[in-house]
């Protein structure tokens, strides 16, 4: 049994997911380009972006099941727990995963498209709404949770300093 954690502080959370979004843009980066060199011929199809899917979901679902983190939220200090206080299953960090790609990947093609059409900029403003959307009902949860954490049964806990006196 893992000890007993605070629940962390939105603002933290906040800044672990920008610091997180620097970082996922290298993954991607990195697994773009190697898609390219292996399989140059379907290089921006929906192949592609099925492959980059399963790099992300392959790094998240490694991080949060071995250690419960990712690299950004080792440097906020912060760790997914489910309720039973434990690192989260299989299950659950797919299932968190999934909710977090319905919430932020519609705002890829959705930001292509109206950089062509500019007459349609209302639909970036709906989609940061919908980006928002987690957030917002971490304001009205009991224990401040995003939406997606809520669905999953996961927490996301903030942990000491740890100092090598």
């Amino acid at each position: 049994m893992l000890v007993e954690h605070p629940l962390a502080p939105r603002w933290r959370r906040l800044v672990s997911l920008c610091y997180e979004s620097l970082l996922l843009l290298a993954v991607i980066l990195v697994a773009g380009m190697l898609f390219q060199l292996l399989f140059s011929r379907l290089a921006g199809t929906p192949a592609q972006f099925a492959f980059l899917i399963l790099v992300l979901y392959g790094y998240f679902a490694w991080c949060w099941r071995r250690s419960g983190q990712t690299l950004a939220m080792k440097t906020w200090r912060l760790q997914l727990r489910n309720r039973a206080n434990q690192l989260p299953s299989l299950w659950q960090v797919s299932l968190r995963f999934a909710l977090c790609l319905l919430v932020y990947a519609p705002l890829i093609p959705l930001w292509a498209y109206t950089k062509h059409v500019p007459d349609m900029k209302w639909l970036l403003w709906l989609g940061l709404v919908w980006m928002a959307l987690p957030w917002l009902w971490a304001l009205i949860d009991r224990e401040q949770q995003c939406l997606h954490d809520r669905l999953a049964g996961i927490r996301v806990v903030l942990l000491p300093i740890h100092r090598a006196d």
